[in-house]
């Protein structure tokens, strides 16, 4: 009878352990304790339950990492209260100095800054820093408005924010921020509003948007450009992450949907659904390893983490 060393040249190894799924895809091991040969896999990409935030919310703003988040504002009632996530718990922090929902977000936990927001107009152009403690108030937006998309991947000195509304006016307008103040710039094709926005100040993606559209635009740092790559599910009022050439949005309206897309730089491809449909939700992180935090119809604390690939230790079975 031929052996595995004889047809593979190598022998099997033994492990009284499994190895990091991750870091053994493809490889084969007799686990010595489970008495069972072992294989890991690498599938296609997948939420999981994350740790639920302490206050109920929809449209906050949010920041960071899967493992490093921040989220902040939200309603109703209209909230500044701002926490923290470690990867498995949500801690509250200090709150805004400007209570607000719909605003615009980004940068890190340590180093994030809110903008915009509603009620427009009364706080509609606040702007504000984190440093990882508390929140500084900085130099107002020129154009009062919230419900705009961002940067997410921005910086406290290099931030973007696009679209949005007030009460009587749907906007194009671009803004950008230098770390002091903002700035005017080239306006989107389509104004919007509720878009999904991810990305940087110089590298910035604006895809959807109230009423249920489906035009995507990228920003090259001085002009927006409509793409071809249209999303599969036109929606506003969902939650995306990533960048230009690798971004990810999920949930959204109408009707609140578990739908996610998956973006490489020219096309949307509808992957894993998320768990349960949501709208009015926050995106945070990237394409591989994102995050999805509150939500409405009714006021969320659920969260969700994206990972893909997911990876998989599995038993090797013989019929």
């Amino acid at each position: 009878m031929a052996t595995y060393k004889g047809i593979q040249g190598y022998s099997v190894q033994k492990l009284a352990d499994d190895p990091t799924a991750a870091d053994a895809v493809g490889q084969l091991w007799y686990n010595s304790g489970t008495g069972k040969f072992k294989i890991s896999t690498e599938g296609a990409g997948a939420w999981a339950s994350g740790g639920d935030i302490n206050t109920e919310r929809t449209e906050p703003g949010g920041a960071g990492t899967q493992g490093a988040g921040l989220i902040f504002a939200g309603e109703p009632p209209n909230t500044g209260k701002t926490e923290k996530y470690d990867g498995t718990t949500w801690t509250e922090v200090n709150d805004l100095l400007t209570v607000r929902f719909a605003p615009g977000g980004g940068g890190t936990q340590t180093a994030a800054m809110c903008f915009g927001g509603w009620p427009a107009p009364s706080v509609a152009s606040a702007s504000e820093t984190w440093n990882g403690t508390s929140w500084t108030e900085g130099n107002n937006i020129l154009t009062s408005r919230g419900r705009a998309g961002a940067s997410e991947s921005g910086t406290t000195t290099a931030m973007l924010f696009f679209g949005g509304n007030d009460p009587t006016t749907t906007f194009a307008l671009t803004e950008t921020w230098n770390g002091t103040s903002w700035t005017e710039t080239a306006d989107l094709n389509t104004g919007r509003f509720f878009p999904f926005g991810v990305g940087t100040q110089t590298a910035a993606l604006c895809s959807g948007g109230d009423p249920a559209l489906a035009i995507t635009e990228i920003w090259n740092g001085t002009s927006w450009t409509e793409v071809a790559g249209d999303l599969n599910t036109g929606r506003n009022k969902g939650g995306g992450c990533g960048s230009t050439t690798a971004g990810l949005v999920f949930g959204g309206l109408p009707a609140g949907t578990a739908v996610t897309e998956k973006w490489d730089g020219t096309s949307w491809t509808e992957v894993g659904d998320l768990a349960s449909a949501v709208r009015e939700n926050v995106g945070i992180g990237t394409s591989s390893l994102g995050l999805s935090a509150a939500g409405g119809p009714t006021p969320a604390v659920a969260c969700e983490e994206w990972n893909d690939p997911v990876y998989t230790n599995k038993t090797v079975t013989v019929s």
